[in-house]
């Protein structure tokens, strides 16, 4: 085998190694199974898999409310919150990084966090509105 297979196959392998994924199946109420939901992460193998957690969470309990059944029952029972972002912020990939290396977030927020914002989900923290609200 000559070199540039070997290193071929070094990158792909090691490509592999930082793709973390899972798939979601139901059965809707007409008793056909059907794919949910296919989730991706590339990056953090220890932080992504808490990404693909939560994705695959808030997905089941979307078929579950919609009248679909699942066979993996305990994604109902995640909480998915997530730590609110700083006052007048909506989470970024940059501002969730600096507060995971700045250790205010653990890997599983932070995979949360990551999940939240690439799903569409994030929103601005309105601090000072409840603010005006207690004076």
């Amino acid at each position: 085998m000559n070199i540039k297979y070997m290193l071929l196959l070094v990158i792909v392998f090691f490509s592999l190694g930082c793709t973390t994924s899972g798939q979601l199946n139901y059965v809707d109420t007409e008793g056909n199974e059907k794919l949910a939901c296919d989730v991706e992460f590339i990056g953090m193998p220890s932080v992504d898999k808490f990404a693909v957690e939560y994705a695959l969470s808030l997905c089941a309990k979307s078929i579950v409310k919609k009248g679909g059944a699942i066979k993996e029952e305990y994604l109902l029972s995640i909480d998915t919150a997530i730590p609110l972002a700083p006052c007048e912020k909506a989470w970024t990939h940059e501002l969730a990084k600096q507060q995971y290396k700045s250790n205010n977030l653990t890997k599983k927020e932070y995979g949360y966090i990551v999940a939240n914002i690439d799903l569409g989900l994030a929103t601005v923290n309105k601090c000072t509105s409840l603010l005006l609200e207690r004076t």
